[in-house]
C-alpha cells in the first residue's frame, strides 16, 4: 500500500521569525526582563537585528522598566487616570448578599 505523503528530505524547520511576524507584547516584556529561555532569546535577538519596529518596542519597554524601578516622577493622561480610578481598591463583602459561590456556599 503506497502513501500519498512523501517525505521531503530537503525540508528544514524554520528557526527564525518570518519578516512579517513581530514579537508579542508579552515576549518583549520577558525579553527586557531576561525571562526568555535561551532558545527564545536567540530567536528574539535574530528578529530584533532585522526588525526596527520590535527593536523600538524593546527600547520603549526597557525605558519604562527603568523609570518604574528608579521611582522617577511620571504623569499619565487624564483618560487613563479616570479608568484606573474605577478599579475597586478594596474587596467587596459578598456575605450579605444572597449569592453563592461555585460550591454553593
Amino acid at each position: 500500500m503506497s502513501s500519498s505523503i512523501v517525505p521531503n528530505p530537503g525540508y528544514a524547520a524554520r528557526q527564525e521569525f518570518a519578516p512579517t511576524e513581530h514579537l508579542a507584547v508579552e515576549a518583549v516584556v520577558a525579553y527586557v526582563d531576561n525571562e526568555l529561555s535561551p532558545m527564545a532569546t536567540t530567536r528574539a535577538d535574530a528578529h530584533l537585528s532585522l526588525c526596527g519596529r520590535c527593536s523600538d518596542e524593546v527600547v520603549n519597554q526597557a525605558r519604562a522598566r527603568s523609570l518604574l524601578r528608579d521611582g522617577a516622577p511620571m504623569s499619565a493622561p487624564p483618560s487613563l487616570l479616570g479608568e484606573l480610578s474605577k478599579i475597586p481598591t478594596q474587596e467587596i463583602d459578598m456575605r450579605g448578599t444572597n449569592r453563592s459561590n461555585r460550591r454553593g456556599r
